[in-house]
């Protein structure tokens, strides 16, 4: 059954800045400069975050404009207990695992494209400014791939967190207000997910080293 969340219980942490406050006023007012800041903003975020946990580019843009929808139809019911930031997030996962949920249950994941990744230029590591070697695009490529799969091998508890602490930089207590959970269960449940991508990553790494002989 999709889970429902009142958006506008969500903002129960730190309060806003007095800059943010004036920002969600003009947002209140329904101000399209903001709404367009607004985008710009969190888009990338979202979307990053979207994908690693959807392993779908298509589904990750769809469910971003779904959140935006969403956090401008709730926007009027926001009572600044939060950073907006903390709102806005908490909203995009209640979105992305309800996704996620409805789509485990119809699909197996398949092995990510090698052309498919989060920037949508078939190459989701940053790569030197001198033009990279064909070779250097396929192991960038490759090791996108690795890195993704196995994250989709973490369960969806640790995903979150390894991708908003690892990927996105969030802090510890960002994490929490955004998943609804302690401090202290951040902390433990992202040993337990970087102990076990670790593990994922070093028997890629065997493999590679194998090829290479």
């Amino acid at each position: 059954m999709r889970r429902e969340i009142a958006y506008n219980d969500l903002d129960r942490s730190s309060p806003v800045t007095a800059e943010e406050s004036l920002f969600i006023a003009r947002l209140k007012a329904n101000e399209d400069a903001a709404y367009d800041e607004l985008v710009r903003t969190y888009n990338a975020s979202i979307f990053h975050v979207a994908y690693r946990m959807l392993n779908d580019s298509a589904e990750a843009s769809d469910v971003v404009q779904e959140i935006f929808l969403k956090v401008f139809r709730n926007i009027n019911g926001f009572k600044g207990e939060s950073a907006l930031k903390t709102w806005i997030f908490r909203i995009a996962f209640s979105e992305i695992l309800n996704r996620l949920r409805w789509w485990k249950r119809r699909y197996r994941y398949s092995t990510v494209s090698l052309d498919d990744s989060p920037n949508g230029n078939g190459n989701g590591l940053h790569v030197a400014d001198s033009k990279p070697t064909p070779e250097e695009v396929l192991q960038s490529k490759e090791q996108e791939n690795a890195i993704q799969q196995a994250l989709l091998k973490l369960s969806s508890d640790h995903r979150s967190i390894v991708v908003l602490r690892d990927i996105e930089g969030f802090s510890y207590c960002e994490i929490a207000d955004v998943l609804g959970i302690s401090i202290g269960t951040v902390k433990s449940r992202l040993a337990r997910a970087r102990g076990d991508l670790k593990q994922s990553l070093m028997r890629y790494l065997s493999v590679q080293r194998l090829h290479e002989r």
